[in-house]
Order: C-alpha cells, then structure tokens, then sequence
C-alpha cells in the first residue's frame, strides 16, 4: 500500500513492515540454506570440547585413530553428495548408530580399531552401490543391513571380553 503525497511517494507503516517481512523471510531462506549444507558436511570430533566421551578421548590421544576418524568423515561427506535423501538419511542414520558402538568400545584401543575397519569396509560397500547404478538400492539396503547385523556381532565380542 503507497500513499503519495505531495512531497513525493512515502511508504506508509504497512509497506515498511511488508518490507522488513520480506528481508527477515529472505534472512532466514539463507540461514537455512547454510544449516543444511553445513549440517551434510561431517566434521571430525573437536578433541577441545569439554564433553567427550572415554572413546572420543582415546581417538584424540593417538594419531592412527585421529587419521582414520578424519578419512571416514571424509568419506561420509562424499558419498552424501550422490546420494537420494532416502539413502542419505540412511547413511546417516547407520553414521550415527555406529557412533554409539563406538563409543562403547571406551578406552580400547583394539575394539575402536576394529570399529573403524567395520565403518570402512561399509564405507567400500556403498561406494561399489553408487558405482553399479543398477542395482543401486537394493545393494544400499542389503549393505545397511549385513554391516549393521557384523557390527553388532563385533561389538558384542569386544564387550565380552
């Protein structure tokens, strides 16, 4: 709504807050747009943080871990990029179930090892998915499936020890 005067065309109290509504809805189009890029992009554990759990402290304190812990991220973030959102949901969702396996290796040098080399060899699996276009999804929902089931199994006789 302009209301012209005399002087010239002024804005009236409802076009400057049609205006403002505009820029905040455009602000938070942006703001969203950069939570979820930066929500796709895995990042390493921050070895600063005050929270870290037994496990995330022992991949802090060696090397070899930290290394492996940076090239799974890594390679989570690429995969991510060609996956469907159904895939990536679920590639996400078997990331973050693998976390708390992790985790329950605590201090254990050897179950966190083996840990990594489970995530990993999964890792190669949905890489050999994406390259057979194919049979893409069937391969990416038998490959979610036979890792979750040969973690458990791993974690369970790292636990028994």
């Amino acid at each position: 709504m302009l209301s012209v005067q005399e002087g010239g065309g002024v804005l009236e109290a409802q076009d400057d807050v049609a205006v403002m509504r505009m820029r905040l809805q455009a602000g938070l189009a942006v703001f969203v747009v950069a939570v979820v890029a930066g929500a796709g992009a895995a990042s390493a554990i921050d070895c600063g943080s005050r929270w870290l759990g037994e496990a995330q402290l022992a991949i802090c304190k060696d090397a070899a871990l930290a290394r492996t812990e940076e090239s799974v991220m890594r390679r989570v973030s690429a995969l991510s990029r060609r996956l469907s959102y159904g895939q990536y949901l679920g590639l996400r969702y078997w990331h973050a179930v693998w976390g708390e396996e992790r985790g329950r290796c605590h201090l254990d040098r050897g179950c966190l090892a083996a840990s990594y080399r489970i995530q990993l060899r999964f890792l190669e699996r949905v890489q050999q998915c994406l390259d057979a276009s194919q049979l893409r999804r069937t391969c990416f929902r038998t490959t979610l499936n036979v890792d979750r089931d040969a973690q458990r199994r791993s974690s369970a006789g790292f636990r028994g020890r």
